[in-house]
């Protein structure tokens, strides 16, 4: 007797993204047309993203509700297209992971990503956005990650915050995104018990998703090991072609 498929869940995309110098406008230009090919995929849920604060990084992040949709706007012609332009000609870094949610019949386990969105009804003043990062210097004391871009890399902060930005579909205000990675589910839920979490509440609405690793299961340019993360620098590609 055959084991019936895992259900497929709703899929996010994590990415961060260099960009070259002095071709940051053209580059803004480049992802705005192209975000009406993935708002007309079928499964297509949300895309959001924007520079990060106190980072080198940028970020983007698009939810699927399953990942066979997040596959076929993938594997769009216009979009493959557009990926090797922005290797090409945009980028100079690159780490992309997937997360899901858990099947219905389905335990959460293994390390977790954590998308918190914080909507206030206008930007961050310096002031609050200053009180904003002190409630937040508080993670690694509540058992978030380091937060890894490329291996072995890490963040200053146990966190990436971005914002302000818009999202499709809208938020109803200004949107502000906290990604943090936990080690466990038990840890990030911890977390959003805690005394650490009711601040960010009274700053403006509050919720948070959290998803746990999805390794590739199809072929991939640039796959880690693991399968958990592709990733790219312009460096390393000029170091493989010259040896």
């Amino acid at each position: 007797m055959t084991t019936p498929a895992m259900q497929s869940t709703r899929t996010v995309l994590e990415s961060g993204f260099k960009i070259a110098p002095g071709k940051e406008d053209g580059y803004a230009r480049f992802h705005d047309a192209l975000h009406p090919i993935g708002v007309s995929q079928d499964g297509f849920e949300s895309a959001y993203g924007g520079e990060i604060l106190d980072s080198a990084w940028r970020y983007v992040g698009v939810r699927f509700a399953s990942a066979e949709q997040m596959d076929a706007w993938h594997n769009h012609p216009r979009h493959k297209a557009a990926q090797k332009a922005a290797y090409d000609r945009w980028w100079t870094a690159v780490y992309i992971r997937k997360w899901r949610e858990p099947a219905p019949s389905e335990t959460m386990t293994g390390k977790v990503m954590t998308e918190t969105r914080l909507v206030v009804p206008s930007p961050l003043s310096d002031a609050q956005l200053h009180a904003l990062k002190e409630i937040l210097a508080r993670m690694t004391d509540v058992g978030a990650s380091p937060f890894e871009t490329l291996t072995g890399e890490y963040e200053a902060r146990p966190y990436q915050l971005i914002g302000p930005k818009d999202c499709t579909p809208e938020t109803g205000g200004v949107f502000y995104l906290l990604i943090t990675h936990w080690p466990t589910p038990q840890a990030t839920a911890a977390w959003q018990e805690s005394t650490a979490y009711k601040p960010l509440q009274d700053i403006g609405a509050v919720t948070s998703d959290t998803f746990m690793a999805m390794p590739e299961t199809r072929p991939r340019d640039h796959l880690r090991d693991d399968k958990l993360q592709r990733e790219w620098t312009l460096h390393g590609q000029r170091q493989a072609t010259t040896t």
